[in-house]
């Protein structure tokens, strides 16, 4: 089984979108009830530091050329202004390989602009922040038929969230992933969802 989930870092990455699911499968008080364990990882361009919007200054893991593909299980992929810049490419022009290896990845904001211009967006459901984003942004997207209005989608292995869908991304790479039991996932998501103490508990009662 692939036990690697990688993330990628690069400068002005949009640090919050991933804190729902990154703290999830590291959540102490739930590792009892895990149903796959992953390990993550985190991949830049190099293993220079990067900072990110909220001010954040990181230091990858690995770079790049130090991926392996043989024990990865996802590559999440998170917002940013600089997707743009020339040297993603060497990451970005590995997933549609990674798709077709059943390599789950999962794009939100800003990184949905940079799978629309690798045509990924033009063959799977998908969403992003608004249609018009990417079809403002990107010359080459021809998806507009299968964008999906909707905070977070999911295409076979493929995770495509609006920058307001970060819960529901997370909930979705969760299950994608099988990381915990589905009733605890739903759990996890209604109450942090809702705030409603009863799922709290619910929580708590399926975690111990």
């Amino acid at each position: 089984m692939k036990k690697i989930i990688y993330v990628y870092l690069l400068d002005t990455m949009a640090d919050w979108e991933l804190s729902y699911v990154l703290s999830a499968i590291n959540m102490r008080g739930m590792q009892n009830k895990i149903s796959h364990k992953y390990t993550i990882k985190t991949v830049g361009y190099t293993k220079d530091t990067i900072q990110t919007m909220g001010g954040l200054t990181v230091t990858p893991d690995c770079s790049i050329a130090e991926i392996d593909s043989n024990q990865m299980a996802a590559l999440l992929l998170p917002g940013a202004d600089t997707w743009d810049a020339p040297q993603h490419q060497a990451l970005l022009k590995e997933v549609p390989a990674y798709l077709e290896q059943g390599i789950l990845v999962a794009a939100i904001c800003g990184a949905t602009l940079a799978l629309a211009n690798l045509a990924v967006l033009d063959t799977r459901k998908h969403t992003s922040s608004a249609l018009e984003f990417l079809t403002s942004f990107s010359p080459t997207y021809k998806g507009q038929a299968l964008y999906q209005q909707a905070l977070s989608m999911t295409d076979n292995n493929l995770i495509t969230a609006s920058p307001a869908g970060a819960l529901l991304f997370a909930k979705q790479i969760l299950t994608a992933l099988a990381v915990f039991p589905i009733p605890m996932i739903e759990a996890w998501y209604n109450y942090y969802l809702t705030g409603e103490v009863d799922y709290y508990m619910e929580l708590v009662a399926l975690s111990n």
